[in-house]
């Protein structure tokens, strides 16, 4: 018996529902890069004010700056004031390097540091600095040399404060050496110089130097001495010979005695009326050198001295 065909149904194709809550995962992807780029956007803007901020700032700094330099004036030059004759340019020099140079700003802070550094220049004390419109002024007073000593072929100055300075060439100035002192080691530059002979030797060429210039000053006697020797000091080596001699440049020796103060010790005759035999002599012959062999100051020509105690 035939079946009976049954027909099949054809299925209706599912009905497709739009929601406009949900979005593909293609759009989750698309805020995504947008809120990147927004992000950079944010951060650009802000490093780039960050860059304004900081030149701003430098602008500011700038000006400052330029207000400071304008209200002070021009850099300027050191300038040592009422500066002595004799200081010539290698010790301007000197000063020059230890200062800092020779152009400074002309602020409020160049004057102390400038005299700070000076304070370092044994040639220079009581210093006083200040700036002007144009210039950074030294005001001090100077060491000026009275004699010279060696140590290990080593030379130094002394001024009349037995102020170890360092050696330089000074053609203006007449400096005698001294010769035969005790000590053994000369003390750092700046440092004073000890000892009973140093003192002695200074005494008698400061007052040598001071009666060429009362006497003659056109024609100084130092510029004849060439060294003055204390190796004797006080007769420690031998009480006979001269404690103190004086040589000339050409050898010619000048026994000039005990050390200045302490003639009528020894039985000498007394310091003036050394120094006026002494110059006495000069004038007549118009120099101490190549008359005599020597020239002896130790015998009074006047009153004898009597001794005094020690």
């Amino acid at each position: 018996m035939a079946r009976k065909r049954t027909k099949r149904k054809k299925k209706k194709p599912a009905k497709r529902w739009f929601s406009f809550g949900a979005k593909p995962a293609a759009n989750k992807k698309t805020r995504a890069d947008k809120a990147g780029s927004g992000r950079r956007i944010v951060f650009t803007v802000f490093a780039l004010l960050c860059v304004l901020a900081v030149v701003a700032a430098g602008f500011v700094l700038l000006d400052r700056y330029v207000q400071k330099i304008a209200s002070s004036g021009r850099a300027g030059p050191l300038e040592l004031v009422d500066k002595p004759e004799w200081f010539n340019n290698e010790l301007v020099q000197e000063v020059h390097d230890a200062a800092g140079g020779g152009e400074f700003a002309l602020d409020e802070t160049v004057a102390r540091t400038v005299a700070e550094n000076l304070e370092l220049v044994a040639w220079l004390y009581d210093i006083k600095v200040q700036t002007t419109s144009s210039s950074v002024e030294v005001r001090a007073k100077y060491r000026r040399p009275v004699g010279l000593i060696r140590r290990a072929r080593t030379a130094y100055y002394i001024d009349c404060d037995a102020v170890v300075l360092d050696y330089l060439p000074i053609e203006e100035l007449t400096i005698v050496e001294i010769k035969g002192f005790s000590a053994r080691t000369i003390p750092p530059v700046g440092n004073m110089m000890t000892g009973d002979d140093i003192a002695a030797a200074i005494k008698l060429l400061v007052v040598l130097e001071t009666m060429d210039r009362i006497s003659t000053p056109q024609a100084p006697l130092l510029r004849e001495i060439a060294s003055i020797d204390v190796s004797n000091l006080d007769g420690r080596r031998n009480r006979r010979n001269a404690h103190i001699v004086l040589y000339a440049k050409d050898g010619t020796q000048v026994n000039w005695g005990a050390a200045y103060g302490r003639s009528a010790r020894y039985v000498e005759a007394s310091d003036q009326e050394k120094v006026a035999m002494l110059y006495e002599f000069y004038t007549q012959h118009g120099t101490i050198q190549g008359i005599v062999k020597y020239i002896e100051l130790r015998n009074p020509q006047e009153a004898v001295p009597r001794p005094t105690a020690p």
